[in-house]
């Protein structure tokens, strides 16, 4: 026979008895021994319920209008084409 062949059957059933240990493990220590509570267990409402809304002393901060944004990025763009074709003198 060979040898690859041998480790692949050797290598397989040591992962079978691992797997087979963590399957007793698993039945010793009750985690397959209520199969409905988990099915329940989601519907359950045990949040504590939200405090209500606390109201704001001072207005929101100002948020700036559309036209100031375009007006920004306008003067940016600007200032980007300026720096990118400066003129170069000649030698």
């Amino acid at each position: 026979m060979n040898s690859s062949l041998i480790s692949l059957i050797g290598l397989s059933f040591f992962l079978g008895c691992g797997c087979w240990l963590f399957f007793l493990w698993a039945v010793q220590k009750g985690e397959f021994s209520d199969m409905e509570r988990p099915k329940h267990r989601m519907l359950d409402d045990d949040d504590a319920p939200m405090p209500p809304p606390v109201e704001a002393d001072s207005p929101p901060p100002h948020a700036p209008q559309e036209h100031e944004l375009t007006l920004s990025l306008r003067a940016h763009a600007r200032r980007v084409q300026k720096e990118r074709f400066k003129a170069v003198p000649h030698r």
